[in-house]
C-alpha cells in the first residue's frame, strides 16, 4: 500500500493497453501504479481488452482476456480497439465487423456485444477503467473517485463526450480529458525544462490512433500550438499488416477455422521481436508451417502506414505555420510517445524527415507510461472527493506550489452550424484557445415551424465534408416570413474541449427551450445511472485470474467500485395535428456576428494599484490562485499592459472586500482574459 500518493490518479486509457498513476508529494514526481496480479512489464501496462468466458459467464478484463485469443480455440468474442469507435455510428463496415447485421443499420450508434449484452464503446472502456481504478485502489489502499483521464488530441467533440461518460460509468469523476501528447510533454518535464522559449513536435504513436501536436515552452507555462493525426493509425495497423502478410505466405494450408485474432496476436509477437532483433518466427502451429520475417520485410510492410504519419506530420506544420508563425526549422526537438515508437525505423525514419542529427529525435522515456505519468501530474492539482455520485461534479483544486504552471490547450477542429446551400458557417475555428465562447445570430426560413439545425465539426466548407456531432431542434415556432425570428446561438467550449450549445430568441430576449442532440451519447443522468448499474453487476463477477466471480464480493458489494436501460434513438418531433408540414431547412445564415469573447460587464470595484511585491497568493481561494499567479508573474517586469493590471487590482480587491462567489467568478473571468490578451 503506498497511501501517500495522491487519491486523484491519472490514467491512460489507451487503444491497446492502459495504465495508470499517481503523483507522489514526497518525490515531486508521478509513480506507476502496478497491477498486483502480474509482474514485470505486464504490470504496468494493462490491454484493453474484454471478453465472457463462455465456461462461467464471469467478465475478464486486461491480461487474461488477451491471452485467451491466443491460447484458447473460440476466443473470438474477445473485445479489442474499442476505443477506435469512441462516438462513432455504423457505418457498412462497422455492421460487418461487428456481426450487427439484423440487429442495428447504418447510421445506428455503434455496439458491440459481450456475451448477451450490446455495448457502446464507452460502456466497454468503462470496464477498462473499473479495472484500472481497482489497480489503484490495491496500490494506495483507499477508495478511488477522481481521475485526469487522456484522450488522442484529434479525437472530436463526441468522442471526448463519450470518454466522459466512460469514466462517469466506471465510477470516475473525468476531472480533465487531456490530450496525450501533452500529457506526454509533461512527463518529459518541458514545461520546467528551460526558460527560454523551446517548441517541440510530439509524435505519438500508440495501439490505435496516432497524434502529432507542436508545443510551445517557456518557464512553467506550455501551449498546444498546432496539432493533426489519424484516429485509425497505430500498432494494430502494423499488426493487421503482418497478420495479412501470414495469410498471404501460408495460403492454403492457413486452416479455415482459424481467427482471425489469434493471427494478429502472432503478428504482434513478431513485431515486438523485430523491435529487438533481425529476424524471428512465426508459428501458429494447428499444423501450419513456421515462417520467417527479417526486420526489412517488415519495414517494408509498415512503410505506406508510417507514410500516412508523416501525411500528418505535415499537416500540423503547415497549420503551425500559417496560423501561428511557426516554421519546421523553429522545431527544437521530436519527442517519442506511444509503444509503436520503439520500432527503430519509426526514429530513423523522422531524423531523415527533418534531416537532423540523432539527438534531435528523443525517446529517452518509457514511451508505454509517458502519457499516464503526464495525467498524474495534472491530477495532482486536484482534491480528491469524499465519495461518488452521477448527479454531482466536483471542482475544488489543490494550491502546493509544485502545480505552479499552466498548460493551455486548443481546439483541434471547427465548429459550427449547416446553413442553406449546404454550407457550413463556422463559429469556432480550429486553434481556437480553450475555453472558448462565440456567439452568432440566425434567422428562420420561410413560414417555419420548427427548425433543425445541424452542428458539425471539421475544416470542409461544405457539410458533407465534415462530421455531424449533433443537431439543435427549435420547435413551435409561430410562422413567419423569412428572418422575422432572430435566434442567437452561442458555443461554449469547456476546458475538456467538451460544447455547451445554448440559444435565445431574441425577438423576445428570452431563452428559447431548444435540445442538443448527440445520437452516440448516454445522456440523461437517470440512464447514466441503470447503465452503471448493469456495467457492476457485470464487473462483480471478476476474480483475480478473470474467470470467474470475486469470492464473498456480491453486485452491492461493487456497486462502490462502479437494472438495464432501453437505448432508443430519438424519433423526428411531430407537428401539431392541424399545422401544415413544418419546414425544417436549413439555417439562412449568420446576420451578426458577436466577437469572442462575449461576456457582460464585471461589477467590479474601481481598480486599484497592483501590490505586486506584498501579494501572496495563498491568500487567494485555491480556485483563482493559478489565474492570479500568472498574472503578478507578467505584472512583476513593470512591462505588463493597463487592461491586465487593472484586472488584476479589481481581483485582489474583490477578495480583499470579500466578493461574493459570482462577483469573483466574473472578476477572475476578466483577469483570465486580459492575461491571454497580454500574451498575443
Amino acid at each position: 500500500m503506498e497511501e501517500e500518493l495522491h487519491r486523484v490518479v491519472g490514467i491512460d486509457l489507451g487503444t491497446t493497453y492502459s495504465a495508470v498513476s499517481a503523483y507522489d508529494p514526497d518525490d515531486f514526481a508521478p509513480k506507476i501504479l502496478a497491477d498486483p496480479e502480474h509482474e514485470g512489464a505486464a504490470a504496468v501496462a494493462t490491454p484493453s481488452v474484454v471478453r465472457i468466458d463462455p465456461a462461467t459467464g464471469a467478465l475478464v478484463v486486461g491480461h487474461h482476456a488477451k491471452d485467451a485469443i491466443s491460447q484458447e480455440a473460440g476466443a473470438g468474442d474477445a473485445l479489442v480497439e474499442i476505443k477506435r469507435e469512441m462516438g462513432a455510428v455504423f457505418t457498412p463496415e462497422l455492421l460487418q465487423h461487428f456481426g450487427a447485421s439484423g440487429s442495428y443499420a447504418v447510421g445506428d450508434p455503434v455496439r458491440a456485444r459481450l456475451g448477451t449484452e450490446w455495448l457502446r464503446p464507452q460502456e466497454i472502456s468503462a470496464l477498462v477503467l473499473m479495472r484500472m481504478k481497482r489497480i489503484a485502489e490495491q496500490a494506495l489502499g483507499a477508495d478511488i473517485h477522481d481521475a485526469v483521464v487522456t484522450v488522442p488530441a484529434y479525437f472530436m467533440e463526441r468522442q471526448k463526450k463519450a470518454t466522459e461518460e466512460a469514466a462517469l460509468l466506471a465510477g470516475l469523476y473525468p476531472r480533465q480529458l487531456i490530450p496525450e501528447p501533452t500529457a506526454a510533454a509533461i512527463a518529459y518535464g518541458v514545461d520546467r525544462a528551460e526558460s527560454e522559449r523551446q517548441i517541440y513536435l510530439v509524435f505519438d504513436l500508440g495501439g490505435g490512433t496516432f497524434d502529432v501536436s507542436i508545443i510551445e515552452t517557456r518557464d512553467d507555462e506550455i501551449e498546444v500550438i498546432a496539432t493533426a493525426g489519424d484516429q485509425r493509425l497505430g500498432g494494430g495497423d502494423f499488426d493487421d499488416a503482418v497478420a495479412a502478410w501470414i495469410a498471404e505466405s501460408l495460403g492454403e494450408t492457413l486452416p479455415k477455422d482459424m481467427d482471425r485474432l489469434r493471427i494478429k496476436a502472432a503478428a504482434e509477437v513478431a513485431k515486438r521481436e523485430l523491435s529487438l532483433r533481425s529476424t524471428t518466427t512465426v508459428d501458429l502451429g494447428s499444423g501450419t508451417a513456421p515462417l520467417e520475417l527479417d526486420r526489412a520485410g517488415f519495414e517494408a510492410l509498415i512503410q505506406p502506414i508510417l507514410d500516412r504519419s508523416l501525411r500528418q506530420v505535415d499537416e500540423a506544420l503547415n497549420f503551425a505555420r500559417t496560423a501561428k508563425g511557426v516554421e519546421r526549422d523553429h522545431i527544437n526537438a521530436v519527442l517519442l510517445v506511444g509503444g509503436s515508437t520503439r520500432i527503430p525505423r519509426v526514429k530513423q525514419m523522422l531524423l531523415d524527415y527533418f534531416d537532423q542529427d540523432e539527438g534531435f529525435v528523443r525517446g529517452d522515456a518509457n514511451p508505454d507510461t509517458l502519457v499516464a505519468r503526464g495525467a498524474a501530474i495534472v491530477a495532482n492539482r486536484f482534491e480528491p472527493s469524499p465519495a461518488f455520485d452521477l448527479t454531482t461534479r466536483p471542482n475544488a483544486e489543490r494550491s502546493a506550489d509544485e502545480q505552479d504552471y499552466t498548460v493551455t490547450l486548443i481546439t483541434e477542429h471547427t465548429l459550427g452550424v449547416g446553413v442553406q446551400q449546404g454550407r457550413f458557417n463556422a463559429l469556432i475555428p480550429r486553434g481556437t484557445k480553450i475555453p472558448a465562447r462565440q456567439v452568432k445570430t440566425y434567422t428562420n426560413p420561410e413560414q417555419a415551424h420548427r427548425i433543425e439545425a445541424a452542428i458539425y465539426q471539421g475544416e470542409g466548407e461544405y457539410v458533407y465534408d465534415n462530421a455531424l456531432i449533433g443537431t439543435i431542434h427549435l420547435d413551435e415556432i409561430e410562422p413567419r416570413p423569412e428572418g422575422y425570428h432572430q435566434f442567437e446561438v452561442e458555443f461554449s467550449l469547456d476546458v475538456n474541449g467538451l460544447l455547451g450549445v445554448q440559444v435565445t430568441h431574441t425577438n423576445t430576449g428570452r431563452e428559447y427551450q431548444a435540445t442538443f442532440d448527440q445520437s452516440t451519447t448516454i445522456g440523461k443522468v437517470d440512464e447514466l445511472a441503470e447503465r452503471r448499474a448493469v456495467l457492476v453487476g457485470l464487473y462483480a463477477t471478476v476474480r483475480p485470474g478473470g474467470a470467474a466471480p470475486q469470492p464473498g464480493r456480491t453486485g452491492s458489494d461493487a456497486a462502490s467500485d462502479a437494472g438495464p436501460g432501453a437505448f432508443t434513438v430519438p424519433a423526428p418531433v411531430a407537428p401539431p395535428a392541424a399545422a401544415p408540414p413544418p419546414a425544417t431547412a436549413p439555417l439562412p445564415g449568420p446576420v451578426a456576428s458577436v466577437p469572442e469573447p462575449v461576456r457582460s460587464p464585471v461589477p467590479a470595484p474601481a481598480p486599484a494599484p497592483v501590490p505586486v511585491a506584498d501579494t501572496d497568493p495563498g491568500d487567494v481561494p485555491a480556485e483563482y490562485r493559478r489565474v492570479v499567479k500568472k498574472a503578478l508573474r507578467a505584472a512583476k517586469d513593470g512591462q505588463a499592459p493597463a487592461a491586465l493590471t487593472d484586472a488584476l487590482g479589481a481581483f485582489l480587491e474583490g477578495v480583499r472586500a470579500g466578493a461574493d462567489e459570482d462577483t469573483l467568478d466574473d472578476l477572475a473571468d476578466r483577469l483570465e482574459d486580459a492575461y491571454d490578451d497580454s500574451r498575443r
